[in-house]
């Protein structure tokens, strides 16, 4: 039988099989749980993300009297509780921001946020996590 011949290089073609097997079985096995992993830390983040947005968005009212007419106002703008006083934040803080080609800020899924400008409601576009 050539199953249980050794090649040249000693090695049995069924310990070649198995050897195989075992490795795409871990593969398959870690890939799932690192899929899983990454999964829930892009939530964590969103919620985070919206958390902080919504904050912003109230500390704007109060301090401007009305909603910013988009996030990008936000991202762009310091803001400081009177005019003798520091800067509460400014543009550095949100710089880290990831954004699309116009400016507006994206989710940890990389999709834009939406905002109604209204209502000082912010939430995310993917799929599945508009209601958060």
């Amino acid at each position: 039988m050539r199953f249980f011949t050794k090649n040249k290089s000693g090695l049995l073609i069924l310990d070649l099989a198995v050897s195989l097997t075992v490795i795409w079985f871990l593969i398959w096995i870690f890939g799932g749980v690192i899929g899983t992993l990454a999964q829930n830390s892009r939530e964590v983040a969103l919620r985070y993300q919206l958390n902080n947005f919504r904050m912003l968005i109230v500390l704007y009212k109060e301090l401007k009297g009305h909603y910013p007419e988009d996030l990008k106002v936000l991202i762009q703008s310091s803001h400081r509780l009177s005019n003798a006083d520091e800067i509460i934040f400014n543009e550095k803080f949100l710089g880290s921001l990831e954004q699309d080609e116009h400016g507006t800020p994206l989710d940890a899924f990389s999709n834009r946020l939406y905002y109604d400008s209204w209502k000082g409601v912010v939430g995310s576009t993917t799929k599945g996590y508009e209601n958060w």
